[in-house]
């Protein structure tokens, strides 16, 4: 009777070690940028300063954002309630309690990451995708800051719940996979309130690597496509075609911009789509996987997984989180109110509310996508010694 030799697991990258313990130090990152911020919300009720005051930055956006228009004692009570509650969910998330608490722990923790990472940013998104907001420095104010920071923590706690919800499920709270020697009957997950984990040998249940690069094809060539309806609109402002708008309308936003100004600024946005789109289509390439030849020094050699997923992932949740707050103005006109261009008397058409839909449709296509290729990519877990062969 032959014995069957088990591969020995590959040693993590010193890289690898350092991160490899997220499912723990993502809920210690939530608990303590929260309970900071509910300390500040008890300093802001007894007459502290206020993190979310208009700025003195005259360059600042914050002033559009809707936590400018609300009153500071409504934000300190909401600020104290999400805290206290976020904070007491992770702590019981982190003793990996199960059983009937588990479907609200859930809700509580992936309800509070898209409130912080896809809701409250809203102007400011877009300043939490690295190298874009080197470009608006200028425009830095302290609100900011704190909305950042806020929408990073909310990455950290779904990274939390996630992890959560793998583990009292019986599965391996890295990367999702059944945990090794464990079958359909097996032993129950701890704290999983003694449901046995329902998880086959082999592939662990998962979906295979084809079924994810089909989906991540599909979703990958929708993101190249989705912004071409905001990149266009904005190349028909720069030829002076007034698409969706009246040609009163471009004449208030090139006397706004003197010089070339505008057309500059409408090739510019235009350009940032059609090339992130183009970037989506990478994730489906070989060279999101392989450094191409005229790469200096990294020519040939593996992409760090990482690298790929991270970016398409705070790219997409900055994409999304922005077109989230030209939503009101799109459900006002489709219930038929009218609804004006911001600071003139000119009509929203259609037309002018297509670049809304199609930044809403782009960032939830490459969160997609950055899902897709980490499963169709991901490596082998040094963890729980499983793969997706």
């Amino acid at each position: 009777m032959s014995s069957r030799t088990v591969p020995a697991l590959p040693r993590p990258t010193p890289w690898r070690r350092r991160w490899s313990g997220w499912p723990r130090w993502s809920g210690a990152v939530v608990v303590a940028v929260l309970s900071g911020y509910g300390v500040a919300a008890a300093v802001w009720f007894l007459g502290g300063p206020y993190a979310f005051a208009r700025p003195d930055n005259p360059e600042s956006t914050f002033p559009e954002h809707w936590l400018a228009s609300l009153r500071p004692a409504a934000v300190e009570a909401a600020t104290l309630a999400l805290a206290g509650l976020a904070v007491a969910a992770v702590l019981l998330m982190r003793r990996r309690i199960g059983g009937p608490l588990r479907p609200a722990l859930l809700v509580v923790g992936f309800g509070v990451a898209v409130l912080l990472a896809l809701v409250l940013p809203g102007p400011q998104a877009l300043d939490g995708i690295p190298v874009l907001n080197l470009a608006n420095l200028k425009r830095l104010a302290w609100p900011t800051v704190h909305l950042v920071l806020l929408e990073y923590t909310g990455l950290a706690l779904g990274a939390a719940t996630l992890a959560y919800a793998r583990a009292t499920r019986g599965a391996c709270e890295h990367c999702g996979r059944g945990r090794a020697g464990t079958s359909s009957g097996g032993r129950a997950a701890a704290g999983s309130g003694g449901r046995a984990a329902s998880w086959p040998r082999g592939r662990a249940g998962t979906w295979s690597r084809a079924r994810w690069a089909r989906i991540g094809t599909v979703s990958a060539v929708a993101a190249f496509l989705a912004p071409f309806g905001y990149a266009v609109v904005r190349l028909c402002w720069a030829a002076g075609i007034p698409v969706g708008t009246t040609k009163d309308f471009l004449r208030q936003i090139n006397a706004a911009n003197p010089g070339h100004g505008t057309l500059l600024l409408e090739l510019i946005l235009s350009g940032l789509a059609i090339g992130g789109g183009l970037l989506c289509l990478g994730l489906t390439r070989p060279w999101s996987e392989t450094w191409p030849r005229w790469v200096p020094g990294l020519a040939g050699r593996p992409v760090p997984h990482w690298l790929p997923v991270g970016l398409a992932t705070v790219c997409g949740i900055g994409l999304f989180g922005f077109a989230t707050t030209l939503v009101p103005d799109l459900l006002r006109f489709a219930a038929g109110r009218r609804v004006y261009y911001p600071g003139t008397a000119v009509r929203t058409t259609w037309l002018s509310h297509l670049p809304a839909i199609s930044l809403l449709l782009w960032g939830a296509l490459v969160l997609v996508s950055a899902a897709a290729f980490h499963y169709r990519t991901r490596p082998h877990c040094v963890h729980c010694g499983r793969d997706d062969r």
